[in-house]
């Protein structure tokens, strides 16, 4: 019986954590139908006008837009650099690996204001020709390439420690070049790996304000940064709710799939 209760007990605290995290998702997306001008819980009536304002904005379209091309280049420039590395540094056992691995992800272990203001001062120095990279589409993949390689290089180094290596050792045996083995059974073995840290790596960059802020400047504006302003200056609009409601349900949705089908859940 007291063995019961506790179980019983165990379960209610931990739904009552997990309904505290998921409340202000679902107060957002309840509210994003609210017909009303101001943010209100519990919503007046029902509406979708909001969302049919956003199909007509063209602000919104823009720097979701832009949103969505920095964090798909960024999330694939982190795969190139962070999938050779999290290989090195989980194969070989080279001098000062721990310390490469520290460096790496150094980026999770500082706030992201530091980091904006490291990268201010060193882009103003960085020059193409005679021209900052500083407030550029490159100087800003650049930033958003470094805050997303720790995630990448992680996952990746999860994925291939569930990796038997000698399917490695098989291959080149085999007469195969370290080359061929790579791609031909390394890189099929981890892939999921390598996409859950894509989609991870897309996700921090898609939801970054102050880097972006910080190093994009006002030509590159993104939704994140775009809300954030308008809150800060005219408070919460809510067609930028109704936005943040279909991204968060496309979040959602691409999570579900993610689990179920590679069960991302095994590489974070």
């Amino acid at each position: 019986m007291k063995e019961k209760i506790l179980r019983i007990s165990f379960l209610v605290i931990c739904w009552a954590i997990i309904l505290y995290i998921l409340l202000p998702i679902i107060v957002l997306i309840v509210n994003s139908f609210n017909k009303s001008k101001f943010f209100e819980f519990p919503p007046t009536g029902f509406s979708l006008q909001w969302f049919e304002k956003f199909l007509v904005n063209k602000e919104y379209q823009a720097s979701l837009l832009v949103s969505v091309k920095i964090a798909a280049v960024s999330a694939f420039s982190g795969i190139l650099i962070g999938t050779p590395a999290a290989y090195a540094i989980k194969r070989y056992n080279f001098k000062g690996s721990n310390l490469l691995q520290t460096f790496f992800l150094s980026p999770l272990m500082l706030p992201s204001v530091v980091w904006a203001l490291g990268l201010i001062q060193y882009m103003n120095v960085v020059r193409i020709g005679n021209a900052s990279i500083l407030g550029t589409f490159f100087g800003l993949i650049s930033a958003h390439t470094v805050i997303i390689l720790p995630y990448v290089i992680r996952m990746v180094m999860t994925s291939l420690s569930y990796m038997d290596k000698d399917l490695e050792s098989a291959s080149l045996s085999l007469g195969a070049n370290p080359i061929k083995t790579f791609f031909g059974i390394t890189f099929p073995l981890i892939s999921p790996g390598v996409l859950v840290g894509a989609v991870f790596g897309f996700m921090v960059s898609f939801t970054d304000v102050v880097v972006t802020s910080f190093i994009g400047g006002s030509k590159y504006i993104t939704f994140p940064v775009r809300m954030y302003s308008e809150i800060r200056s005219e408070g919460l609009d809510p067609l930028a709710v109704a936005v943040s409601a279909i991204i968060i349900i496309i979040l959602v949705i691409v999570s579900f799939i993610c689990e179920k089908t590679i069960q991302w859940s095994r590489y974070i």
